[in-house]
C-alpha cells in the first residue's frame, strides 16, 4: 500500500511538472507572437503596401496565431533540416505576382529584452528586400529600434 501511494505521488509530482512546463511554453509562443506582431506592422507600415500573404516561419511546437487582418496567413513549420524542401515547395508553386512578407526566426539576447527579426518583403515585382530588424521589449510592447538591409546572394 506505501508502495503504492508513493507511486501514485510521483505520477502526481509528474503531472504538476508536465502542467508548469506548459504554461511557460504558451507563455514563451505569445512572446513570438507578440514580436512577430510587431515587426510585421512596423514592415507595412514602412512599405505603404499591402502584402497577399504573410508567410511565417515557425519551428515545431509553436502555435500558429492570427497575427494580420487583411492578409492570407501562410504558416511554414519545419525543423531545420526539412525547412529548405518546405519552403521551397511553398515558393516554387506560389504566385510570382503575389507579393509576400516572410517572417523568418527570431533571435533573443540573453535577457530576451532584445530580439532580431529576419524579414523578406516582395510586393510583386523588383527584388525581395531582406532585412533584420532589431526589436526591443518596452512596457508598450515590442517597438522596432532599427533596421539593417541583408545582402542575400
Amino acid at each position: 500500500m506505501i508502495r503504492r501511494l508513493r507511486r501514485e505521488a510521483y505520477l502526481v509530482a509528474g503531472i504538476v511538472a508536465l502542467l508548469a512546463l506548459s504554461s511557460c511554453a504558451g507563455w514563451w509562443d505569445q512572446e513570438g507572437d507578440r514580436v512577430r506582431r510587431a515587426a510585421i506592422a512596423y514592415e507595412l507600415a514602412k512599405s505603404g503596401s499591402q502584402v497577399d500573404d504573410v508567410v511565417v516561419r515557425l519551428s515545431p511546437g509553436e502555435f500558429r496565431a492570427d497575427l494580420v487582418v487583411g492578409s492570407r496567413m501562410v504558416w511554414l513549420v519545419s525543423n531545420a533540416l526539412e525547412r529548405r524542401y518546405r519552403e521551397a515547395e511553398y515558393f516554387d508553386t506560389r504566385d510570382p505576382g503575389r507579393p509576400y512578407l516572410f517572417v523568418q526566426e527570431i533571435r533573443y539576447d540573453g535577457s530576451r529584452a532584445r530580439a532580431v527579426v529576419r524579414t523578406v518583403l516582395y510586393r510583386g515585382h523588383d527584388a525581395p528586400i531582406t532585412k533584420d530588424l532589431e526589436l526591443i521589449r518596452s512596457n508598450a510592447g515590442w517597438q522596432v529600434e532599427s533596421e539593417r538591409i541583408v545582402e542575400v546572394p
